[in-house]
């Protein structure tokens, strides 16, 4: 009888602490829920939200303009004028052979220089009516002929 006792009392006991785990289980979801809807209030705007999906959609159907041929030329000489040549021309007026500085910046622009011309074989001229190529020719060829000048100074630093 004894040991009927303890069975029960320890089965009660099994009974009660699984309740109780089940209370908590159940407050626990409850307190995980609260917080949620809480940090979903603050934090979300929909107006914000919206704002950013009319930008996602408005940068997907804008698809690049492929630049004319005279753009590409006229492009690459502007890099040249903008970029490339004022620190050319700074080298060329102060240029130090011992200065690791200035020897980074002379290469650097070379290496730069030589990606211009580079782009420009890039540009085709293959499918281009005769008076049309002949004018993009001699762009191209005036273009070359400026960044090789400059490759020719830089080198001269050497």
């Amino acid at each position: 009888m004894d040991k009927l006792k303890v069975l029960i009392g320890e089965a009660t006991s099994l009974a009660y602490s699984d309740e109780y785990r089940l209370q908590a289980l159940i407050c626990t979801g409850v307190c995980v829920t609260l917080i949620s809807a809480c940090l979903w209030k603050t934090f979300y705007n929909p107006k914000l939200q919206s704002e950013k999906d009319v930008s996602t959609i408005d940068s997907k159907d804008e698809k690049p303009v492929p630049m004319t041929l005279e753009k590409q030329l006229e492009n690459t000489l502007l890099r040249f004028e903008n970029e490339f040549k004022p620190r050319i021309e700074n080298l060329l007026d102060s240029f130090d052979p011992t200065d690791e500085k200035q020897i980074y910046e002379r290469n650097y622009c070379n290496e730069m220089l030589l990606k211009l011309l580079i782009s420009l074989d890039g540009i085709d001229l293959v499918g281009i009516e005769n008076p049309r190529r002949q004018v993009l020719r001699s762009e191209r060829k005036d273009i070359i002929r400026l960044i090789q000048s400059n490759l020719k100074k830089l080198d001269s630093l050497k």
